[in-house]
């Protein structure tokens, strides 16, 4: 009974499975395209994303941006103060990351982007730690402490050199 051939046996521990991993990228599309040009941009993305699964889509939406990008296209110098942003979580291989960044970079749509590797949770959700909580505070306003009152008065100029002295070393 104690004898057992090796390798016959199926192990009890199987390698854990490679997860793919999850990227999020974040864009910002020119105003020029309109409101009915976006979703060709975002399908574009989503074309060269391909069959991966997408976790969550932020829909672009047009915002002020918080400052001015210049963009040198065709021998002029173009300036935006707003753009569409938008961003999609997705999973896939790292070897499409490149194509992604490739087409993202020549879509002269896109006026900025960014990819990066992220988690699958959504962390925007999750409550927050409250910084300061205290029950024994409750209600009450935080008051700077008593000071004693200084009394005022003459000042000789010897006792003020010699305060300055000392202060001054």
């Amino acid at each position: 009974m104690a004898e057992k051939a090796q390798g016959t046996e199926p192990s009890s521990q199987a390698p854990a499975a490679v997860k793919t991993p999850i990227y999020e990228v974040g864009f910002h599309i020119v105003p020029a395209v309109g409101d009915d040009g976006v979703q060709a941009v975002v399908d574009k993305i989503r074309k060269v994303i391909g069959n991966a699964e997408i976790i969550a889509e932020g829909v672009p939406a047009k915002m002020s941006l918080a400052y001015t990008i210049e963009r040198a296209t065709q021998g002029k110098r173009e300036k935006f103060s707003e753009a569409y942003f938008g961003w999609i979580k997705f999973a896939t291989e790292r070897e499409n990351i490149a194509a992604l960044e490739e087409m993202l970079r020549n879509t002269k749509e896109v006026l900025r982007s960014i990819v990066i590797n992220t988690v699958r949770e959504d962390i925007s959700t999750q409550p927050r730690r409250a910084v300061f909580a205290s029950d024994r505070l409750e209600g009450e306003t935080i008051k700077a402490p008593a000071r004693a009152k200084e009394e005022g008065g003459e000042v000789s100029e010897t006792d003020l050199n010699k305060s300055i002295d000392a202060l001054t070393g």
